[in-house]
């Protein structure tokens, strides 16, 4: 098999990342990629995340195999989002990448990344297995939408953040005031800029039970958000829509694992990835 990063753009040598690049229908796609041998690894990010918040996890899943993290678009360097951006905007990005690669591939897909990998998968993707870190679908942060995008259309992208972790994902202010004091507040509230559009995405877009659903498929939730919403019933609904039987719980984690808990992440991704090369 080719691996990815035979098809690399940039030279790299194995077990470091280089930016790869694509052109979608209206843009420019971006994404690093980690050569190797096997069968690849692609990984979808959610919202307020771009690939280097992936980088961690990337560097210890399935070390001998070629790694593929998606940065999406409205993350810089990649395009931005586009007239008419919905979901299938996004399950298109992803089917061009991966008309990029021969054979199938093992798919990660984090909150909204999880349910564009779904789509994907339902539009004809050849993936040969599938896991989810705490997938979002509609109805998901409905309360939330109108203050985040009138921030945003405001220009207050630091309210924006604020209001993203304390209004819709459920965290303290404390929580919030920590992040605002420290070095990442300024690359969060430029990835929160494209949210809004993302959000109402998710809660344009109806996931319905697929007439047959054959990908074995992983899910994956935070100890402390598998029970509270807005993630712990979006997980549930994954569950049903997709009939997976169990959930594997990250212990003392939430929906930011890939950042408080890389090699956690990384180990419960590898358990559920298929084997084989």
């Amino acid at each position: 098999m080719t691996s990815v990063g035979e098809r690399m753009d940039d030279s790299g040598t194995a077990g470091q990342f280089s930016a790869v690049t694509v052109e979608s229908r209206d843009g420019t796609l971006t994404a690093l990629v980690r050569p190797g041998q096997g069968v690849p690894i692609v990984i979808v990010h959610g919202v307020i995340a771009d690939a280097s918040a992936w980088k961690q996890v990337a560097e210890k899943v399935s070390p001998e195999r070629p790694v593929f993290v998606l940065n999406r678009r409205g993350r810089v360097p990649s395009g931005p989002l586009s007239e008419g951006y919905g979901v299938e905007t996004e399950v298109e990005d992803l089917l061009r990448w991966l008309s990029t690669l021969e054979g199938p591939v093992d798919l990660v897909g984090h909150s909204y990344g999880g349910l564009i990998a779904v789509q994907a998968i339902r539009q004809g993707a050849n993936v040969r297995s599938l896991v989810l870190y705490e997938p979002v679908a509609h109805p998901f942060g409905l309360e939330a939408l109108p203050l985040v995008a009138a921030a945003i259309s405001a220009g207050d992208l630091d309210a924006a953040v604020e209001i993203i972790n304390v209004d819709l994902s459920g965290y303290s202010q404390a929580h919030v005031q920590t992040l605002r004091a420290g070095p990442a507040w300024p690359k969060l509230m430029q990835l929160t800029e494209p949210a809004a559009a993302e959000l109402q995405a998710i809660n344009q877009f109806v996931l319905t039970v697929p007439p047959a659903w054959t990908t074995p498929t992983t899910l994956i939730a935070g100890e402390l958000s598998r029970n509270r919403p807005p993630y712990g019933p979006s997980v549930d609904k994954f569950m049903e829509t997709l009939d997976v039987g169990r959930v594997t719980i990250l212990a003392g984690q939430d929906h930011l694992a890939h950042v408080t808990a890389p090699q956690e992440l990384a180990h419960a991704i590898n358990e559920g990835l298929a084997t084989g090369r």
